[in-house]
């Protein structure tokens, strides 16, 4: 799907919406509550106040950060939000970046897009490449590892090749 994605002329901010969504594995409300001034792009983090106002740090990759400094280049307004509205140039609403996915998921033909995808995805290629689970759960502020684990798909190859990697 992400191949199907890249291929989509999409604008810049629709492109660093949906890699700032892939490589932090943020909930779409925390990512459009983000201003301008809190993203730290030299370190490639942010803090983001989750559900019942907790705090967490994210991180994002290279390619991200490039696409986020090429997306405030392109803006010329002085809306401290960190995503706008095309249209309105006002912050833009969760409900405004469903809107978009389904019309990139039209565009790649993709049945369906699903901003919480984004968030299973990341859980599941984090563990797939070793990060302990506690890890991945204090990533996607998660207080019960039972509910990282609803998030992280293995299938026969990730258990054998831990088993062989570990068994010794």
């Amino acid at each position: 799907e992400k191949e199907k994605m890249d291929r989509c002329d999409l604008c810049i901010r629709d492109r660093s919406i949906i890699y700032f969504l892939r490589s932090t594995g943020c909930r779409i409300s925390e990512a459009m509550e983000l201003d301008r001034d809190q993203l730290d792009l030299s370190s490639r983090c942010v803090v983001v106040h989750g559900k019942g106002n907790k705090e967490r740090r994210v991180y994002f990759d290279d390619l991200t950060e490039m696409l986020l400094r090429e997306y405030l280049a392109d803006r010329h307004d002085d809306e401290p939000a960190r995503f706008v509205s095309l249209k309105t140039g006002a912050r833009l609403k969760p409900g405004g970046v469903r809107v978009m996915l389904n019309k990139v998921a039209e565009k790649a033909g993709i049945e369906h897009i699903h901003p919480h995808k984004f968030r299973r995805t990341l859980a599941t290629n984090l563990a797939r490449r070793g990060m302990p689970i506690q890890e991945v759960a204090s990533l996607l502020g998660h207080d019960k590892l039972d509910t990282t684990m609803q998030y992280v798909v293995l299938d026969e190859r990730d258990k054998e090749y831990s088993y062989r990697r570990y068994a010794g």
